[in-house]
């Protein structure tokens, strides 16, 4: 199933069956896709915020990371330990994908991400997928399906 939305600078094809909404929060774009029935076993979410490249594009990639890694905590609301970082090119933008286990603290849940930053000349990127804990193989291998598919515009 491809990407719906306009202005997604990017192209994917997403597992079908699967709600895509678009919408803004702050001048980043966000698609949300979910699968149908509550709770999705695997949430993927496509960040993207308009850039415009000034040469220190490995700086800015640093402050966008830095800035969500901050966010995701909801100010104190959760803790985000890394498990993981390893440097992963995609769609031929060189980027760094991090794995976190994401711990709620108002309730104790705990949510698995998969989350790869990137920087294009037009826009830095924050693809990522979150799970339970508890996910399948089949459910987690879901992102790298995707992000073998990505092709940016």
């Amino acid at each position: 199933m491809p990407v719906s939305g306009a202005g997604a600078p990017f192209q994917a094809d997403l597992p079908a069956g699967r709600a895509q909404q678009i919408g803004a929060s702050g001048g980043l774009q966000i698609l949300r896709v979910t699968a149908p029935g509550a709770p999705p076993p695997v949430v993927l979410a496509f960040t993207f915020a308009p850039y415009k490249s000034t040469g220190n594009d490995a700086q800015a990639l640093k402050e966008f990371i830095d800035a969500s890694e901050k966010g995701a905590t909801g100010e104190g609301q959760a803790t985000l330990k890394r498990l993981s970082e390893r440097p992963l090119t995609v769609g031929g933008v060189r980027g760094t994908e991090r794995s976190y286990i994401l711990s709620v603290k108002s309730n104790g849940a705990m949510i698995q991400t998969q989350v790869w930053y990137g920087v294009t000349s037009k826009s830095l990127l924050q693809f990522h997928a979150a799970t339970g804990t508890k996910a399948t193989p089949a459910q987690t291998a879901t992102f790298n399906k995707v992000l073998n598919t990505v092709k940016f515009k």
